[in-house]
């Protein structure tokens, strides 16, 4: 699997109307408008744009917890199953294993 994080968007205004997140090979991965009634929707572009690095890291701490035993300093042993199926849960639906009825 290609690294997510080698490849880099961000996001580039057009006249405020728009906002496009931009892929490393310069073409267009999303548009988001501009306002949605409440204000504008540049939270939502920048979230978009963070996808790639939200996913690595999402990748790597599964992979970290898959292979280890998060262990206190008081020597209590944490159960991190359920954050390992958060993760396994999202690593997949990020890459198109996990999608609802709907989705193509």
């Amino acid at each position: 699997m290609e690294n997510p994080a080698s490849s880099s968007w961000y996001v580039k205004s057009l006249i405020g109307k728009v906002f496009n997140i931009i892929g490393p090979d310069s073409a267009v991965v999303a548009v988001v408008p501009g306002t949605n009634g409440n204000g504008s929707r540049i939270k939502d572009a920048y979230l978009i744009a963070a996808a790639p690095q939200l996913f690595a890291a999402c990748y790597k701490i599964r992979e970290i917890l898959e292979n280890s035993l998060i262990v206190t300093r008081e020597g209590f042993q944490i159960d991190c199953s359920e954050i390992r199926g958060l993760l396994l849960d999202a690593t997949l639906r990020a890459i198109g294993c996990r999608k609802a009825p709907e989705e193509p």
